[in-house]
């Protein structure tokens, strides 16, 4: 006898969105995608993906021939006669979707960062309100950390028990070990015996870039290095970096290198190759970005705020987003301690295994299983 499988039913927007526009492979598609290559993978679960009809058809076209064509095929799917979960990537669900009878509706959410984080007090709160203005008391949320959840309940009227976690994994594709031909100092234009801090993220206010070009003036004038570089790799978001720039000296700004968008395929290079990564962020619902890094086999600085030290805070130290000295001391250590660093980076890779989405798939289902019952 077969067993019933779990009926997914998944707003493909952000995996459509991501097709055309390079700039929409955020942290977010990441975790959806990889998501839904592991829950493919289980014959416990029916997935379905469903979206507007032009983006139904790019993605039709575009998954031609992969597993995902099968889940674009909604045909089948017996509304109000079946039990269905809908799950809300990110944008919140339409009313019409409530209407559904036999249904669950599930939100995944990832930080509130605009409400907890006072630097970011000016920024846009709408985003942040609609979620929770869209969470009644029949909808369900999974949140990305605990932090996340903690955050949640003490600004809305949820239920704890209607709340799950799940801990994202690795990115699937830093498992690649394709050549690609690409070598990283050449692409940087930088000398092949020099030296770089990688910061890589969306150009905006929450990463607290200020922090990363303060750190590395530091640490350059302590170590006296003329091939020490500060590599920005990632798409302009909503921040103005010469506002911070202009308060660096000339020299210093020489050695500052903005990458913008640089291919996925690339990206464990750039992990691979630098001294170290810089993560001073003020506010985050999880930390995809260190977790890379160490997977790569890069030490990382990350700031003690939202939810990296509940993340990382066992296995590396974390730091006031404001302690340039402390974050300019870390990585002098480890510039003039090669072994050290090389200490610290074997511990690192090995942390870094213990986050799969497999795990995340299994958690996701579990807490769906659960309000199933």
């Amino acid at each position: 006898m077969h067993k019933k499988k779990l009926k997914l039913v998944l707003d493909g927007t952000v995996l459509g969105m991501a097709i055309d526009n390079k700039l929409a492979r955020t942290g977010v598609y990441f975790v959806i995608k990889n998501l839904c290559d592991s829950l493919l993978l289980r014959d416990d679960v029916d997935l379905k993906i469903i979206s507007s009809s032009e983006l139904t058809e790019k993605l039709i076209s575009f998954y031609k021939g992969q597993k995902y064509e099968q889940c674009l095929n909604t045909k089948d799917l017996k509304f109000g006669k079946e039990k269905l979960n809908f799950i809300m990537p990110f944008h919140i669900a339409n009313k019409e979707l409530f209407k559904i009878k036999n249904a669950n509706i599930i939100q995944i959410i990832y930080d509130f960062s605009v409400h907890f984080c006072p630097e970011l007090k000016d920024n846009n709160i709408n985003f942040e309100k609609n979620v929770l203005n869209s969470l009644n008391s029949e909808i369900y949320a999974l949140c990305i950390s605990k932090k996340t959840k903690d955050d949640l309940l003490s600004i809305s009227q949820i239920m704890p028990d209607k709340v799950g976690v799940f801990y994202p994994g690795l990115r699937n594709d830093l498992n690649n070990n394709e050549n690609f031909d690409f070598n990283v100092k050449d692409f940087l234009n930088i000398p092949k015996e020099a030296n770089y801090i990688l910061c890589l993220s969306t150009i905006e206010p929450r990463k607290n870039l200020n922090a990363s070009f303060q750190t590395f003036e530091a640490t350059v004038k302590l170590l006296k290095s003329k091939n020490l570089y500060l590599v920005l790799t990632g798409a302009q978001g909503w921040t103005d970096c010469d506002k911070f720039l202009k308060n660096l000296s000339p020299e210093i700004k020489k050695k500052i290198i903005f990458t913008g968008y640089v291919q996925d395929k690339h990206i464990k290079e750039l992990y691979k190759s630098a001294l170290c990564f810089m993560y001073p962020s003020f506010y985050e619902g999880f930390g995809l970005p260190p977790l890379e890094a160490m997977a790569c086999g890069t030490p990382v600085i990350i700031s003690n705020r939202g939810s990296l030290p509940e993340v990382f805070g066992e296995i590396t130290n974390t730091f006031d987003p404001y302690d340039i000295n402390g974050m300019s001391k870390c990585i002098i250590d480890w510039y003039s301690n090669p072994v050290k660093r090389l200490t610290e980076i074997e511990r690192l890779k090995k942390f870094s295994k213990t986050f799969t989405w497999k795990k995340s798939a299994q958690q996701f289902v579990d807490f769906i299983k659960k309000i199933n019952i």
